[in-house]
């Protein structure tokens, strides 16, 4: 993994980026403009998503951005979970920043035009080209794209409860409709973008029947979404197995348990794979790493697990403000403030 920092912002890029990016490009070849193609995708992903960071810190957090395969995430690591307002500004940025650096390109281009059939003409055209089209991309309302986590601000907005599934099955039928739209514009189906749009389907599809029950009023709620004996089985085994694997300081082995369970389907099971990972990497000291698997694990299924898990990582990361932010998490989430007050650790932050 490579990691730096941007200003106060830690990014972190995994090996798969750069897989997803040779991929994507592999039309140019292996020679110099496979390594441009490269350098472009990264420059234009990683402006992106400095446009979520900056609005991040502007609303008090402390954002952490990571590119992983097609694309990126950032993590702004807000005081409290924002309103629809704010969540819309903050998604809305990244798309923004893309189209501010095409406009960047286009501007450089006219007022330095670069010799035609130069490696700067060639790496200028293809970055106006690469930020805008993935800035409008991100636009489209899908979940998890940034069109959509603004759609869902705008549900909740309207709606004043939780949409979460609403917005999912809405995702699900704009990613069906843009994959016909393309293949009849292009007179055939690309494979590529069919597979890309049919996982984002997918996706949605576990999304919407996970939240399904959170979605439903208080008043006529019934039933708290619950995992089944199955699912509990599956982590329970996935668990003793990377347990004893971390013990033996065979951390392939612990990770390869962990992929094993999320492979199984299902959000809870998901959720689960990605807080075991979170326990892995900090028995390997990669604090930073623990508290984004940590994180996503809780943004998926709000155990209280994941929580104190997240809070661990940051606190021995050095952010004991974050640390602090993931206590109450895990408290609200149903940690018991005894535990938590006895833990040798966190006691001194609970």
């Amino acid at each position: 993994m490579l990691r730096f920092k941007v200003g106060p912002f830690p990014v972190s890029v995994y090996p798969w980026f750069f897989l997803s990016a040779i991929l994507l490009g592999a039309g140019n070849g292996f020679g110099w403009q496979m390594l441009a193609w490269i350098v472009v995708v990264f420059v234009s992903v990683l402006g992106h998503e400095l446009g979520h960071a900056v609005v991040g810190r502007l609303l008090g957090g402390r954002p952490e951005i990571r590119l992983e395969a097609f694309g990126g995430v950032t993590f702004p690591q807000l005081p409290k979970r924002p309103g629809p307002a704010r969540q819309f500004i903050l998604s809305f940025a990244g798309p923004v920043a893309g189209l501010l650096l095409g406009v960047l390109a286009y501007g450089l281009a006219r007022a330095l035009p670069p010799e035609p059939e130069s490696i700067t003409a060639w790496m200028m055209g293809r970055f106006l080209a690469v930020s805008v089209v993935w800035a409008i991309f991100n636009l489209l309302p899908i979940l998890p794209l940034d069109g959509g986590q603004m759609m869902l601000a705008l549900i909740e907005g309207v709606r004043r409860r939780p949409s979460v599934a609403l917005a999912s099955w809405i995702s699900i039928g704009v990613s069906l409709a843009v994959a016909g739209a393309v293949t009849r514009v292009l007179g055939r189906p690309d494979p590529f973008l069919l597979v890309w749009l049919g996982l984002f389907a997918l996706q949605n599809f576990q999304r919407a029947r996970a939240a399904g029950v959170h979605d439903v009023p208080p008043t006529s709620r019934a039933v708290a979404p619950q995992e089944d004996a199955l699912e509990r089985a599956d982590v329970a085994s996935a668990m003793e197995d990377t347990r004893a694997a971390v013990q033996r300081r065979d951390f392939e082995s612990a990770l390869a348990a962990a992929a094993r369970l999320e492979g199984a389907g299902g959000p809870f099971r998901q959720a689960a794979a990605l807080r075991l990972r979170a326990g892995i990497e900090l028995a390997r000291g990669n604090n930073e790493s623990a508290a984004v698997f940590a994180g996503q694990s809780f943004s998926i299924w709000q155990s209280p697990d994941a929580a104190v898990v997240a809070a661990r990582a940051n606190l021995r990361a050095g952010a004991e403000d974050r640390a602090r932010n993931w206590l109450r998490r895990a408290l609200e989430a149903g940690a018991p403030l005894a535990a938590v007050r006895a833990d040798p650790e966190l006691g001194s932050i609970a």
